[in-house]
């Protein structure tokens, strides 16, 4: 557009909040305001433009407080020359609804490569440098959050809590991990039934639902050298790094997200560490497998406590149970879990 000679619009005198219609003639330098009932024109000196925003009409603000509005956008960009500016091109993009909507498709696909690849990326990194001390007092928040909303005190004998804690002794001792200094509870896992998971701190948590079904304890030694797996491999700091990386991925977007939303994310923080990745549900799974043939103990055993922890989960949800691995599934399901633990088997063994 070329430049025009005049703009017509506004113009609001200082300190009035009245209006006239005026036109502003000039050179951004050298600004001149003629009312239209007077073709006197006095000078004015450029103070700033306002950018544009949809229709909105523009405002030129001038050094003495006084500021005329304009409606055209187009002739204010041409005469400010703004056109050719990032704003301006953007502004004429914005107007485009294919570039709308290669704008969407592109920030979809930054937000999912963020999720899927940055934020395990970062949460890596971040639970790599995490101090001790700093695992522990999350460890402690953990495990006063599991036992508040999930467990109860365990009524499994003593006798049974201490030969399951040689058996962790020894599993620890053959595994090698000594950082975090790893410790072994017992709880009735109430709704969540049988089941184990591995605090941040290198807190091991039991249930007695989980011993009730194992028919063997290479079957518990199995799932405990699972979750000395997740221990080692950081995997609860990094599925609590993550939590919080997705709370600040919000508060980005949306802006300030409220005190409900943070309430969220902090419980998330505490609860994430009872679910894994299929990864990280792997990496536990070699693990396992590793430590358990060292100790000289079936490193099929666990998978079949599995079958029956999914079986008895199955039959009290009334659902059919399936060992197929779904593509939303956290998981792997139970037959690529034995046949990834028979490979890892016969790996290690291909190696002796």
């Amino acid at each position: 557009m070329t430049r025009p000679a005049s703009l017509e619009g506004r113009y609001f005198p200082r300190s009035s909040s009245g209006s006239v219609d005026a036109y502003l003639s000039g050179t951004p330098d050298s600004l001149e305001i003629t009312l239209a009932d007077d073709e006197a024109a006095q000078p004015v000196l450029f103070q700033s433009v306002t950018d544009r925003l949809g229709n909105v009409a523009r405002k030129i603000s001038f050094q003495d407080g006084s500021v005329f509005e304009c409606s055209d956008n187009d002739a204010v960009d041409a005469f400010f020359d703004h056109g050719s500016s990032f704003f301006g091109r953007l502004t004429r993009a914005e107007s485009s609804w294919k570039f709308v909507g290669f704008a969407a498709i592109a920030t979809v696909a930054v937000l999912i490569g963020i999720y899927r690849y940055g934020l395990p990326a970062m949460a890596s990194a971040a639970a790599s440098v995490t101090p001790a001390s700093i695992s522990k007092l999350i460890d402690a928040g953990a495990l006063d959050t599991v036992d508040r909303v999930l467990f109860s005190e365990s009524s499994l004998e003593e006798d049974r809590k201490a030969e399951l804690t040689t058996l962790f002794g020894k599993l620890v001792k053959t595994s090698g991990e000594s950082s975090p200094p790893l410790r072994l509870l017992f709880r009735n896992g109430g709704r969540i039934g049988a089941n184990a998971i591995a605090l941040p701190g290198g807190t091991i948590i039991l249930t007695d639902q989980l011993v009730a079904l194992a028919e063997k304890d290479d079957e518990i030694a199995g799932v405990l050298a699972h979750e000395i797996g997740h221990v080692s491999g950081r995997h609860s700091l990094k599925q609590i790094y993550r939590v919080l990386g997705i709370g600040f991925m919000v508060t980005i977007i949306g802006g300030d997200s409220g005190q409900i939303v943070e309430d969220v994310i902090a419980q998330a923080v505490a609860i994430e560490s009872l679910s894994y990745s299929r990864k990280f549900e792997s990496e536990a799974d070699r693990h396992s497998v590793s430590v358990m043939l060292e100790a000289d103990r079936d490193p099929y055993a666990f998978v079949d406590l599995l079958d029956r922890v999914v079986g008895a989960a199955t039959k009290d949800a009334k659902e059919t149970a399936t060992d197929d691995t779904g593509w939303l599934s956290t998981h792997p399901g139970n037959a690529d879990r034995r046949r990834d633990v028979a490979a890892h088997v016969e790996a290690i063994k291909g190696k002796e």
